[in-house]
């Protein structure tokens, strides 16, 4: 029987006919012929090791039910979940801590497969009398006198129980904004002395930890520098930060290089490492908080094409680490950041929070995280996409503007490639020329397609051996399908190694 929470959650979902939308808007791909459908058996704790993970947060606030969610993460595949400690859940009378409901989830994700990264971030009322709600969302322990030994102390506690289990601590979360940085305007300068009085707890406990400084609010610049100035690299391991957009490749690489190269600077004899911290899509359009996306059009299947072409481009520039925003919709409890204000629910959940059913972007997101494990390397190679131009096929071509990823996995390439255009859109499928080249150590034996947002598996002719050859030709060409989500091209023994039901090989 559902409980009453889950029947006010389940009323906050849009009503959508997936399968008439998946008909609509992801026919079969064109001009090759289907074989067989990707069918993943294997479970998270198969893979070894991934650079991908999935949000697990808002549980200081109880605002969804883990249990429900750890057998889908035992399927999804990605290995990391990022978790908020929660200092007002933990201690709830001054110098006295109840970790108990953080051991259930440090258990209930390992138990998945799913190594936990924890995010120690939000105040304690007990301390801070001002905070307008008992969360103390967003309420800095170093702006209050009596709170800065208690923080210490909650922290090395913290880190005391968890060594051997949690590795990985990244402070605070998105301090360049004042929905959680409160109650003095944001300073980077102050952030980084908050950074360094939590990473020396840490580290008095667990020496060897992973510190992450960072969890900013999309790329903020100037608010890095004089954190950075104000000693941040000197503290942490690794940088994070929150590119939430609608396309998710848009100035990525800009953004990507300018954190790297500011890190460097101030870190020039150790490198620092670069998360993708955070980032998500809604998978309907109405009766959530993050409508500042600037959506017109959201459903399950634009939800599904976007955290595709988001893990791939994440994965293509080479984060260290990639978190998708969310497990699970954001809806049992009130949503509340910094403030007294009650939010929309968050509803960029891979599972529903009202029936803890996967939604459709739960198995595209599967097979990205089982297909792009660590056994799946970056590597560069050559992708030339062309169009004809028809009014004058034998004396120009027109270049198109598709988004390609390349990598290497068990022998073979892997060209991953989609039109980057706003997926609310909903750009129709058509053909283009490809020309592709990999080194001679790759073979490419049979080539397939991998349809990521249906799992189809689809042979691809060889093309005819080349009768002349000039200056122009670099590689093998190809006339492939394109989408404005992810296609993999690919051997069918890469595709085979995830498990296929094969039709008509």
């Amino acid at each position: 029987m559902s409980t009453p929470s889950a029947q006010t959650a389940s009323s906050q979902i849009e009503l959508q006919d997936v399968d008439a939308l998946v008909r609509e808007h992801l026919p079969p791909l064109a001009g090759v012929r289907p074989v067989g459908r990707v069918a993943i058996t294997r479970p998270t704790s198969a893979i070894d090791s991934s650079r991908l993970g999935v949000g697990f947060e808002t549980l200081d606030r109880r605002m969804f039910t883990p249990e429900p969610v750890y057998p889908h993460l035992a399927r999804l595949g990605a290995k990391w979940a990022r978790v908020q400690t929660g200092w007002s859940r933990c201690e709830t009378g001054e110098g006295g801590y109840d970790f108990e409901w953080l051991d259930s989830i440090v258990d209930g994700l390992a138990g998945a497969g799913v190594r936990t990264m924890f995010s120690v971030t939000f105040g304690n009322k007990l301390y801070m009398p001002d905070a307008p709600h008992e969360s103390a969302v967003g309420y800095v322990p170093t702006y209050y006198e009596r709170a800065v030994p208690a923080w210490t102390a909650f922290v090395q506690a913290l880190a005391a129980r968890y060594r051997g289990r949690v590795s990985h601590w990244e402070v605070w979360n998105e301090p360049n904004i004042p929905q959680f940085w409160q109650p003095r305007p944001v300073s980077g300068r102050d952030y980084a002395k908050l950074v360094r009085v939590t990473a020396e707890a840490v580290r008095a406990e667990i020496p060897d930890a992973t510190v992450i400084g960072g969890a900013t609010s999309l790329v903020d610049p100037a608010f890095l520098v004089d954190a950075l100035r104000g000693g941040l690299a000197g503290s942490i391991d690794a940088f994070s930060f929150h590119p939430y957009q609608m396309v998710p490749e848009h100035n990525l690489q800009n953004m990507r290089d300018l954190l790297r190269r500011l890190l460097d600077e101030h870190s020039p004899d150790r490198r620092i490492a670069l998360y993708q911290g955070e980032n998500g899509c809604p998978s309907q359009l109405s009766g959530h908080h993050d409508d500042w996306l600037g959506m017109y059009t959201m459903d399950q299947v634009v939800q599904a094409k976007w955290i595709a072409r988001r893990f791939l481009v994440d994965l293509q520039l080479g984060f260290d680490k990639i978190f998708y925003f969310h497990a699970v919709d954001l809806m049992e409890r009130p949503y509340r950041q910094a403030g007294a204000t009650v939010n929309a629910p968050v509803m960029m959940g891979l599972v529903h929070g009202g029936s803890y059913a996967p939604k459709y972007s739960f198995e595209v997101a599967r097979r990205v995280c089982h297909l792009f494990d660590e056994r799946t390397r970056r590597t560069e190679l050559m992708c030339l996409f062309t169009e004809p131009d028809p009014s004058a096929p034998r004396h120009a071509t027109l270049m198109a503007a598709p988004y390609a990823a390349t990598f290497e996995r068990d022998g073979a390439p892997l060209f991953a490639y989609w039109l980057g255009e706003d997926p609310q859109q909903r750009a129709g499928q058509t053909t283009i020329d490809a020309e592709l080249w990999w080194d001679d150590r790759l073979a490419m034996p049979e080539p397939v397609l991998l349809d990521l947002l249906t799992g189809e598996v689809y042979a691809v002719e060889r093309p005819p051996e080349l009768t002349y050859t000039d200056w122009r030709t670099r590689g093998v060409k190809y006339r492939l399908p394109l989408t404005d989500y992810p296609i993999v091209l690919t051997d069918a023994s890469v595709v085979a190694g995830l498990g296929v039901e094969w039709r008509d090989r």
